[in-house]
């Protein structure tokens, strides 16, 4: 039996699979999680949590910001278009205002990832039925966007052409998605 046969339980074309993807339900907050924010941020390039405290570095085109992610403010913003410590090549940046002391690893435009699965389980995943246009998608534990019989409990949480990062914080309790103009945060329920 063909591996893709067994995995969806009857012999399926590529439309099939397709179609399977487009009954994820849309769902603005996942289930055991509560939306922080929901921040427009033009030319957003870049993003990095910090290992040692609850902030979000955003690097846009106009500079970097700060956020707290239990609270969803900007925290501190730096406007220097050009400035020293961006290091795409090796997904790294020094950090501004509360996180000067810290260097941050990045992910987006430059490559580099958001760790796609936390300690509880949970993940994301980022499919695209209908490209150019991508979902993101969270998957409670032991669940997959990718086999129907899986699917349960998942759900589209964005949807976009142009996403630059997805995925959890350090700690696993925040969860992010970054596109060219903004970015949405959510926290884990306590």
């Amino acid at each position: 039996m063909p591996l893709f046969e067994h995995l969806f339980g009857k012999a399926a074309s590529e439309n099939t699979f397709i179609s399977n993807l487009n009954l994820i339900p849309e769902n603005a907050t996942p289930e055991g999680w509560e939306k922080i924010c929901d921040v427009t941020v033009g030319g957003l390039t870049e993003v990095g949590f910090s290992r040692v405290s609850p902030l979000l570095m955003v690097i846009s085109s106009s500079g970097r910001g700060i956020f707290n992610c239990l609270t969803g403010e900007k925290c501190h913003r730096d406007y220097e278009e050009f400035f020293e410590g961006y290091h795409p090549a090796s997904l790294t940046c020094c950090g501004t205002g509360p996180l000067a002391d810290e260097v941050i690893t990045i992910a987006g435009l430059c490559g580099g990832g958001l760790p796609a699965v936390n300690q509880y389980g949970e993940s994301v995943e980022c499919i695209a039925p209908e490209w150019p246009k991508e979902k993101i998608v969270y998957c409670p534990p032991g669940k997959t966007a990718l086999i129907r019989k899986f699917q349960e409990g998942c759900c589209v949480i964005a949807n976009d052409y142009s996403f630059r990062a997805a995925g959890f914080s350090w700690d696993g309790s925040v969860l992010l998605v970054a596109v060219s103009s903004g970015l949405k945060l959510w926290r884990r329920k306590e």
